[in-house]
């Protein structure tokens, strides 16, 4: 009885171990082809209020799957979806962010495209921010080295014309954990 509970006991705990995910699995099956960690590279240029400004390029973010051909923008520093900026006001200059205001990109699969941003937060926020893609930009994931070009503006309500103009690489950095 002892050796038949033994047995028992091991085919339980090889089927168990067997049905752990191991932590360098291939990337889960939830996940779209453009999910994973980035550095942003770019500029920035605040049209409306000049001591906001790009801070630099040391930043990850990760694309988090929210949809078939969509995924979220989510800053590292930040823990929720948001871009860093510089503040240089006062001749010093300061991490800081756009409250409310978040990118959801939008891909073409067959074209390797990004055919649209949207403010995660609402179009428009509820501080009357939005993401509008601009066409002039290369707008298109690299293939060869999953890093992704975009170019997008920040409107907002009570501003005239563009309130910011964005024109970022993402640049890939490997799978998200």
């Amino acid at each position: 009885m002892q050796l038949k509970n033994l047995l028992l006991l091991s085919v339980l705990v090889i089927t168990i171990g067997a049905c752990k995910k191991k932590k360098d699995d291939a990337i889960s099956s939830d996940r779209n082809q453009w999910d994973g960690r980035y550095r942003m590279e770019g500029t920035m240029t605040d049209h409306s209020n000049t001591a906001f400004v790009w801070k630099d390029n040391s930043y990850e973010y990760t694309l988090q799957t929210s949809g078939a051909a969509t995924d979220s923008l989510v800053s590292n520093d930040l823990s929720f979806p948001g871009i860093v900026i510089g503040n240089t006001g006062g001749g010093i200059t300061n991490a800081t962010f756009y409250s409310k205001f978040g990118l959801i990109m939008a891909f073409d699969p067959a074209t390797n495209k990004v055919i649209s941003v949207t403010n995660y937060y609402g179009q428009p926020s509820s501080s009357g921010r939005s993401a509008v893609l601009d066409p002039s930009g290369i707008n298109a994931v690299d293939p060869a080295t999953k890093n992704i070009r975009v170019k997008f503006f920040m409107d907002e309500t009570g501003i005239t014309g563009h309130r910011a103009s964005f024109d970022v690489t993402l640049v890939y950095l490997g799978t998200r954990p």
